[in-house]
């Protein structure tokens, strides 16, 4: 099992044990304020006139980048802010990559070593309704797709497997953007496959591919991880049902 703090134990179990992550709900701003302050950070100037709802995610997505960054390199590693970049990507120390999601009611983190992954890139997303899925479904999956919805992996509702195709190209977009700095469309980054884990559909591997541009349209796979939680087996406070997906690019 990978190390996780707060992270849904299905997802923690699926996850290689040298990727470090971490979840933190996007709680009430003076808690999130005290926590950050407890990691050796405070809220930017940049965002002290920002909406509560923007503050809140800020922090609980840093908290979690710190936290994580505390599980791979030491207790020491998540002192001070985790600063953007021009293009809003976060600034990991040498020799890690990393990402950050927040969304569904929590921040997300996770964080490896560069020698070991590319990239990384992760997301977290509230399963959206059968309607939803039905009406933006073309726009994102293709038919490979969503054939993937069913067979050896079990089966997923249309719902939860629009979401999951949808969090796991935003995660390949955050792992491919800090290294290529390309742009891309839904159609740029295909899953091809997903493997079940020990909790059956709910959570396993994914298998996706891209084509990279500036390499002269190389073709890139890369692999992830996902989880559903939330209904009868809620693993995670809320109980809303949510995705939760992990992809990299091998080293």
């Amino acid at each position: 099992m990978s190390t996780a703090r707060g992270v849904p134990p299905s997802l923690a179990s699926s996850l290689p044990r040298d990727i470090a992550a971490a979840a933190h709900e996007i709680g009430p701003l003076e808690e999130l304020i005290e926590e950050a302050r407890r990691l050796g950070f405070s809220l930017p100037g940049t965002l002290e006139s920002a909406i509560d709802k923007r503050r809140r995610e800020y922090l609980a997505g840093r908290i979690s980048g710190g936290y994580a960054l505390r599980q791979l390199l030491g207790p020491d590693a998540s002192e001070g802010e985790i600063a953007g970049d021009d293009d809003d990507v976060p600034r990991w120390p040498e020799g890690v990559v990393g990402s950050i999601s927040h969304g569904a009611g929590f921040g997300f983190a996770a964080v490896a070593a560069a020698d070991r992954y590319r990239g990384l890139g992760v997301d977290v997303e509230r399963v959206v309704s059968t309607e939803q899925a039905g009406r933006l479904g073309a726009r994102v999956l293709n038919e490979r797709e969503m054939s993937l919805r069913q067979g050896s992996a079990g089966v997923l509702s249309e719902a939860e497997m629009f979401t999951l195709v949808f969090s796991a190209k935003e995660s390949a977009y955050k792992a491919l953007f800090p290294r290529y700095r390309q742009v891309l469309g839904f159609s740029d980054v295909e899953l091809e496959g997903r493997e079940a884990g020990d909790g059956g559909a709910r959570c396993g591997e994914l298998r996706l591919r891209t084509r990279v541009a500036r390499e002269s349209g190389t073709v890139r796979h890369l692999v992830g991880w996902y989880a559903l939680t939330g209904g009868q087996a809620d693993e995670v406070a809320g109980g809303a049902s949510r995705v939760w997906t992990v992809v990299v690019i091998p080293a």
